[in-house]
């Protein structure tokens, strides 16, 4: 029986065209994994597309190699065939038009006639036949890429590729291990394993990136000495550490900034529960400049200046009388879990959720006493 390693190079190997896609509410551990992935790949002679609905770069990760190539919409999976049988007749001409909603094909034989009998149709392969699902708990996390193309998923091989712990094993090759700190080690270790020699200095920048971004940098409790030890790997192999810091943590936007103060002004707390909400009202999207976009951001800054919180939560109206609630989690609580009652989207450590008929006070209201009943208190 073939291992992991050895199915993953088969499938490789014989793979035409091959998608590289993650939810787009991931964050850079996804964007990177996935760009080191397509660099590996395309330089194994593969024709590689990284795609991820509706996705956006946030301005900390446009200094990444090779993230304009990342695209927010599937093109057409498969072409209609129509054939002709022109055994008995050979064709003289071809031409169509298209009167409203109709197209119309006229074909012309050299001699003699075609008749319905000589023609069949049918759909052509599907444009991808190997599909690598890099950091998304399951497919629906994946949104309309998966949800308007179900057939193409099922029919198409998948390599899972996460480190999260509510992972779903839904690929039929799944490397899938929750005592890491990032999927960019999980990534490194394939390359590892396929052709070191492949790792040049974007793919260790990119990798490099991934797992920085994942272990807050080398912060968070998941960090263990084979964590640093593939950090130190990969600057040893020429990422660009200097580049990573700037970019990702001395590099912040002024409306990003700006947003983070107003949200400040109105940051509340249970230490009980080591819970950390904030409140931001329309009118602070508008003076600060900010957007949706910079949302992750500010709780990134509350992180990293709160690190007694574990569950960091962002109320917010962009029009009045209808909030969203972001929340991210430390590892040992589950985002998505504690937004349940409002069907979040999202993955365990960063999940959304809207709550469109209530104003923010009481979603507030209502959000944290839920919460309240869910969260034990003094937990480690």
């Amino acid at each position: 029986m073939l291992s992991t390693e050895q199915q993953l190079l088969e499938l490789i190997s014989k793979a035409r065209h091959i998608l590289v896609t993650f939810a787009a509410q991931r964050g850079g551990d996804a964007v990177a994994s996935a760009l080191a992935l397509e660099n590996f790949l395309e330089q194994q002679g593969k024709q590689v597309s990284i795609i991820s609905h509706n996705w956006q770069a946030s301005d900390q990760l446009k200094f990444l190699p090779g993230i304009d190539k990342i695209q927010n919409q599937l093109p057409s999976l498969q072409k209609f065939v129509i054939s002709l049988n022109v055994a008995d007749s050979k064709l003289r001409d071809l031409s169509y038009d298209v009167q409203g909603d109709r197209l119309r094909i006229y074909l012309t034989p050299k001699h003699g006639s075609f008749s319905a009998a000589d023609i069949t149709t049918r759909s052509s392969n599907f444009l991808y036949d190997l599909i690598f699902v890099l950091d998304s708990p399951d497919l629906e996390s994946l949104g309309g890429l998966y949800q308007n193309n179900t057939d193409f998923f099922y029919q198409t091989t998948i390599v899972n590729i996460d480190h999260g712990i509510t992972n779903e094993h839904f690929g039929q090759i799944n490397i899938v291990d929750f005592n890491v700190a990032s999927t960019a080690e999980l990534v490194l270790k394939i390359i590892k394993r396929i052709n070191p020699q492949a790792i040049d200095q974007n793919t260790a920048t990119c990798l490099f990136t991934g797992l920085t971004v994942a272990s807050k940098s080398f912060k968070a409790n998941t960090v263990t000495p084979i964590t640093l030890g593939n950090a130190s790997e990969l600057i040893a192999l020429g990422a660009e550490r200097e580049k990573v810091v700037t970019n990702l943590y001395r590099t912040k936007t002024l409306p990003m900034l700006k947003l983070w103060g107003r949200a400040l002004a109105r940051i509340r707390s249970d230490s009980a529960r080591k819970l950390v909400w904030l409140l931001l009202q329309p009118d602070d999207f508008i003076k600060s400049g900010a957007g949706e976009k910079d949302l992750p951001g500010v709780i990134d800054e509350v992180i990293s200046t709160t690190p007694q919180a574990a569950v960091v939560i962002l109320f917010y109206e962009q029009k009045a009388g209808q909030t969203s609630v972001l929340i991210q989690c430390l590892p040992g609580r589950n985002a998505l879990e504690l937004l349940k009652p409002w069907q979040p989207q999202g993955d365990q450590f960063l999940a959304k959720a809207h709550l469109a008929d209530r104003g923010l006070l009481e979603a507030e209201q209502v959000v944290i006493e839920h919460l309240r009943q869910v969260l034990p208190e003094n937990i480690s």
